[in-house]
């Protein structure tokens, strides 16, 4: 009976988070209220390009102070280059 309940709660929770999740992509982003990241510290890890490099400008734009972090120094340093150009503070 015990492992029933345990399913059938982490069934329901499942199925709420699904609702919440639906809920959440159908409205416009600015609809919700979102974490402001305004001042805080934001590590990003493989800064050096890709999908690092994208958010350390995401965030950056959003007013964050930026810690870059990638074994390819060179673009490291190209993305800090980029974002202090774009008046971002990175370490």
């Amino acid at each position: 009976m015990e492992d029933f309940l345990e399913s059938l709660f982490v069934t329901l929770k499942a199925i709420l988070l699904l609702i919440l999740s639906t809920i959440r992509n159908l409205f416009p982003t600015g609809f919700l209220p979102r974490k402001d990241v305004r001042g805080q510290t934001v590590l990003i890890t493989g800064s050096g390009s890709g999908l690092g490099r994208l958010m350390s400008y995401e965030f950056g734009k959003l007013g964050a102070r930026i810690v870059l972090w990638d074994i390819n120094e060179g673009g490291n340093l190209e993305t800090l280059k980029e974002l202090e150009s774009r008046g971002v503070e990175g370490v």
